[in-house]
């Protein structure tokens, strides 16, 4: 991939960086633009991968969050350090874009832009969604521009309702990737370019079963018949595919999910052998604690002959391309990895739908701090 930027002398005080997140190197991306030195929230699992993890603990400092639990201590953390005189970086969205939209971003996220009393700088990535989507097996030979879009200072934030403040954080860096493409063209190449499109596209279009499509190389397809290939530029090319983009098709599959979900009565919604599941001690390591199947119902996520209510639940995440990490309401953290490629995404959008919640539509959309 290629980054080309403009590089942004200061901030000369402390600073809150909002930014869109769509590769694994945003921040060393973000760190090249900036003259001063930043730090990052990261996910906690950075944390627990050894040697490597203590190299980014020495050098980036990181601040580390629970996915799965209310990380207030991290929050704490973020507001010292700025309060110190620092400057620190958020990927709002929490999590980087699956099908090339910028996710909602919580009305927590501005509150905490108010009170931290900070300026507010958001920054934009664009064309990084596919030079190095989520969901592939590589990343692509392509270009990524990097740009300031705004700089508020903490005055004009006091003046601003949490409502306003997230309104400009939306509108500065939400990028619709295709929408952009579309206007572009741009190549994006690279090998095997449509594997493990299956982390993605979760339901079928054809035969609306869950976790059919498979893919190789630059090709995809079902059992059913269905199948096209990703192209150069992003975009899905087959005859009889509705289809042309995998935005399109995600927002489909999540409007189609709770029909399909119902159809399941009390049977497993779906299921994925060959799993191991970990504890997790959260920024430290993680224990296998069994391997076997994965399966969700109306009622209970099971892993590895363990069975976890969904009440009991508190929030599926995903790390990289299909780790999925879940919290239970006794403050425990599980892991649940796979060798073969298969979906996380559509587990946490079934807990989400069978706990009628989601970590956006619940919260107020214009509530003051």
């Amino acid at each position: 991939m290629r980054y080309k930027y403009k590089r942004f002398k200061g901030p000369n005080t402390p600073s809150l960086v909002i930014s869109n997140h769509n590769t694994d190197l945003d921040p060393a991306l973000l760190g090249i633009t900036f003259s001063r030195h930043m730090y990052f929230l990261s996910s906690e699992h950075a944390l627990r991968a050894g040697f490597v993890s203590k190299i980014l603990n020495f050098i980036f400092s990181p601040i580390t969050i629970d996915k799965t639990h209310t990380d207030i201590p991290a929050i704490k953390e973020m507001l010292r350090r700025l309060k110190a005189g620092a400057s620190v970086c958020l990927f709002a969205e929490g999590n980087r874009s699956f099908n090339g939209v910028t996710a909602p971003i919580a009305i927590s996220t501005a509150k905490l832009v108010k009170t931290s009393g900070a300026d507010l700088i958001t920054y934009r990535f664009d064309g990084a969604y596919f030079a190095s989507p989520r969901w592939a097996k590589n990343v692509r030979k392509g270009l990524i521009t990097g740009e300031v879009v705004n700089k508020y200072t903490a005055a004009e934030l006091k003046s601003m309702s949490a409502g306003e403040v997230l309104g400009v954080i939306e509108r500065d860096i939400f990028v619709d990737a295709y929408k952009q493409q579309k206007e572009t063209l741009r190549r994006y190449r690279g090998s095997t370019l449509a594997e493990n499109l299956e982390t993605v596209l979760y339901l079928c279009p054809k035969c609306r079963r869950i976790g059919t499509i498979k893919s190789a190389d630059d090709r995809f397809f079902c059992g059913c018949g269905i199948g096209g290939i990703y192209s150069e530029t992003g975009f899905l090319e087959g005859e009889a595919l509705p289809f042309s983009t995998i935005t399109e098709w995600d927002r489909w599959q999540i409007s189609e999910l709770p029909d399909v979900i119902k159809s399941f009565g009390d049977k497993p919604i779906c299921i994925d052998e060959n799993q191991q599941l970990f504890e997790v001690l959260p920024a430290v390591r993680k224990t296998l604690v069994g391997e076997g199947a994965m399966s969700i119902d109306s009622k209970a996520f099971t892993c590895a002959g363990r069975t976890f209510p969904l009440e009991d639940i508190t929030e599926f995440a995903i790390v990289s391309q299909m780790t999925l990490l879940f919290g239970l309401n006794d403050g425990s953290t599980y892991e649940v990895r796979s060798a073969a490629p298969r979906s996380a995404l559509k587990y946490r959008e079934i807990f989400h739908i069978l706990a009628d919640s989601s970590p956006y539509t619940a919260l107020p959309e214009n509530s003051e701090t």
